[in-house]
């Protein structure tokens, strides 16, 4: 008779970055993971004070010592510098779920983040986050039948972390009061001056890779008339027939704390996209 082999190992994950997003889902991982064959195998942070309320063996120092953790997924959600910078090697030893699409804009990081899943069998994913819809989108864009996706984002002043001249703007807005559209053009160059508020964003260019950053049109909205909610809306426009067109616009409205960069249902979508990480072998895949 056969041994019996014992219960399947955990898959272990590693979390990057130790901000709200980060300590829920690490939260969720000791919480309710085990049972799901799901193990926390370290947080790492930026900031490695930011991590002095989790037991020291969760705690990773250095994310050159990362191929000594026997990881299986390592979860993104501090800042794109950190996948232009860690991605391939990050890759070469596990799944990554890139929780910060934007760095994706840069066309040299999304090269060679595709080539890495490539070489080494893992799997490069992204998390829909907010973008409601995004299988639809993905169906005909498949298809061929997509022909226009713009994504419209209004939060308070406080919740955006912006850069260079549209910092600027958003110093001017709040001046002038009322809603203040700050950026409406292509999604590509709005990436690096808002890195931290637009993945939904970036997820929809890599839900519709016919248009991609430079097709996907985007607008960045400042109400403070919404302090404490995320609204995006997404318009979708098909490939027409005799001067009419199938049009398609959601609205989601995403309670928010005060000054937060991620909506408090966008956590659970987050969690939702951890569990779906595993098996889809060297691609890149939305989750």
């Amino acid at each position: 008779m056969a041994e019996d082999a014992g219960p399947p190992r955990c898959r272990r994950v590693g979390i990057l970055g130790y901000g709200r997003l980060g300590q829920f889902l690490a939260g969720e991982l000791l919480a309710r993971g085990p049972p799901l064959g799901l193990a926390l195998a370290f947080v790492w942070a930026r900031d490695g004070g930011a991590l002095e309320g989790l037991p020291p063996p969760l705690r990773l120092r250095d994310l050159s010592l990362l191929p000594q953790m026997a990881v299986d997924l390592v979860v993104e959600v501090a800042h794109p510098c950190v996948a232009q910078e860690h991605g391939e090697d990050i890759l070469a030893h596990a799944d990554f779920m890139l929780g910060s699409p934007t760095a994706l804009a840069d066309p040299l990081t999304e090269q060679r983040l595709r080539g890495a899943a490539a070489r080494g069998g893992h799997t490069l994913y992204v998390p829909r986050g907010a973008l409601w819809g995004c299988e639809d989108i993905r169906r005909m864009d498949d298809s061929g039948t997509l022909a226009a996706l713009k994504v419209t984002m209004t939060k308070a002043p406080q919740s955006f972390r912006l850069q260079g001249w549209l910092r600027e703007r958003l110093v001017a807005a709040v001046a002038a009061g009322g809603r203040q559209v700050l950026y409406e053009g292509p999604l590509r160059p709005l990436c690096p001056l808002a890195p931290n508020n637009v993945n939904t964003m970036a997820a929809a260019a890599v839900a519709a890779p016919s248009l991609g950053f430079d097709g996907v049109q985007a607008c960045l909205v400042a109400d403070p008339s919404v302090p404490d909610w995320h609204v995006v809306e997404v318009e979708v426009t098909s490939v027409g027939d005799e001067g009419r067109a199938l049009s398609v616009t959601s609205t989601r409205r995403n309670p928010a704390a005060p000054g937060a960069v991620t909506g408090t249902a966008t956590r659970h979508a987050f969690w939702s996209s951890l569990l779906a990480c595993r098996g889809h072998g060297g691609c890149v895949q939305l989750c």
